[in-house]
């Protein structure tokens, strides 16, 4: 164990008050115990008052707070960091060691299983029937089943098996944590005379960080910290956003390659398709909206089938293009299909991630905001109601469109940085990067088509 080491000038640990919030473990446990208590104030008060128009505070938690900011926004900066202080991780480390421990069977150990909760649960009835998620008890009954499931499997399986392969948030971070702008490695001046190796002994999800580095890749790290209180030689440093990304990545997993295409299908385009054309003034001539209106004549039962033929749209188009570029690509430099699909999706991560701050920003103004403020006011008994900070019809916050296209043209250079490794010819190089870039450049003409119609 090292016990002192003298820290580079990206390395936040040397930072006195970043050093205190994530090396010390008081302060480790008052973040835990505050996101904790939050989470469970939401569970306690959906069911207590399940109606929206008696609790604000439930879905404001969830949806304006937790998902948004604790998610996507801590995601960008910092990686998987809400993994560290989430409440289903604070569980797991109280229950694991007092459970049976035992190895999770193989077909367990399927990271997709997770990322299809997270579409089944969440993201089809989201479509399908849009303010279901935003009454509190079911959003609260949502919560509380995940949570139930989730300690049964600590209480069954050793390290943290849960976060590693079931978590419905994990398969999100591990895949979009490469693009943040902070890495988790240690100093392999120290670690190349170390015989006790703390750093893993202490890590609960049976990770080597030492290793890190020499993969380009923090696997399935949750930034638990626990490896950083235990050994000083672990730097939690400031890096180029998106860095693991670019390098050969040395232990892909292909569950990856499908966070970042369902995701880009169900989140990026049929958003896209959905919520930004559909609530344009040309959404009568729109093929999603005219069948998906004709359905509801035939089949009028609750469901929004605007949104359902919106987002099996947006399937079969990204799919269309993903697989049938990257099937292109992949023959012009003589790369099985495989190989080439895996290795290059990861240029798929800016395109959603970034793109999604256009969604939070503006939403913080029209939404997000009031629904914080007006759940504060109700949890301190107030009579005080918080009007938006901005509606839709107000130009300016529509500027925060310009996300998407940075996340597009990062995605663009990305891929063209990782197809340019091939031995082959520049023309092979630019004609594959042409056919695998197909599905960026269709979401690009999307923002510009949705820009275009809202004038």
């Amino acid at each position: 164990m090292v016990t002192t080491i003298q820290r580079k000038a990206t390395d936040i640990f040397g930072w006195p008050i970043i050093s205190l919030l994530f090396k010390n473990p008081i302060a480790l446990f008052v973040v835990r115990t505050v996101t904790m208590l939050l989470f469970v104030s939401a569970l306690y008060f959906g069911f207590s008052h399940p109606l929206s128009s008696e609790n604000p505070y439930t879905t404001a938690i969830f949806w304006s707070l937790f998902w948004p900011f604790f998610m996507i926004v801590s995601l960008i900066l910092m990686g998987p960091a809400f993994c560290g202080i989430c409440p289903h991780g604070v569980l797991g480390r109280w229950l694991t060691p007092k459970g049976a421990n035992k190895t999770m069977p193989d077909w367990l150990k399927n990271r997709n299983i997770g990322l299809a909760i997270l579409l089944i649960a969440y993201w089809v009835p989201l479509y399908l029937f849009p303010g279901l998620l935003k009454t509190p008890w079911v959003a609260s009954l949502l919560f509380l089943l995940l949570t139930i499931f989730a300690a049964f499997i600590f209480l069954r399986y050793k390290e943290m098996s849960y976060c590693t392969y079931l978590c419905p948030i994990g398969a999100v971070t591990k895949a979009y944590g490469k693009v943040g702008m902070t890495k988790l490695e240690t100093y392999q001046s120290a670690c190349s005379e170390c015989k006790t190796f703390e750093c893993a002994t202490t890590c609960q999800s049976g990770l080597q960080p030492y290793l890190f580095e020499k993969k380009n890749s923090m696997r399935d790290c949750t930034l638990c910290m626990d490896c950083a209180v235990a050994c000083e030689a672990v730097s939690f440093s400031i890096t180029k956003p998106g860095s693991a990304l670019s390098g050969e990545i040395k232990d892909r997993h292909t569950s990856h390659t499908w966070v970042y295409i369902l995701l880009f299908a169900v989140i990026t385009i049929t958003m896209r398709l959905h919520h930004g054309l559909g609530h344009s003034p040309m959404k009568e001539s729109l093929p999603w909206y005219q069948a998906g209106n004709w359905i509801e004549t035939l089949l009028p039962i609750g469901i929004d089938w605007v949104g359902f033929v919106a987002l099996l749209t947006a399937l079969a188009l990204t799919f269309a293009l993903v697989f049938g570029g990257f099937n292109i690509a992949s023959k012009v430099v003589n790369i099985p299909f495989k190989e080439f699909l895996h290795r290059n999706s990861y240029a798929l991560a800016p395109v959603m991630i970034i793109g999604s701050l256009s969604h939070i920003g503006t939403f913080f103004f029209v939404h997000y905001a009031s629904n914080l403020g007006n759940a504060w006011f109700w949890i301190i008994g107030s009579a005080e109601t918080m009007s938006p900070l901005a509606t839709m019809r107000d130009g300016w916050v529509h500027i925060f469109s310009l996300f998407g296209f940075v996340g597009g043209i990062w995605s663009l250079g990305l891929l063209y940085h990782r197809i340019a490794d091939y031995q082959v010819s520049l023309s092979q190089k630019l004609r594959a990067w042409l056919a695998g870039s197909l599905v960026i450049w269709g979401y690009i003409f999307l923002l510009i088509l949705q820009m275009t119609a809202r004038g």
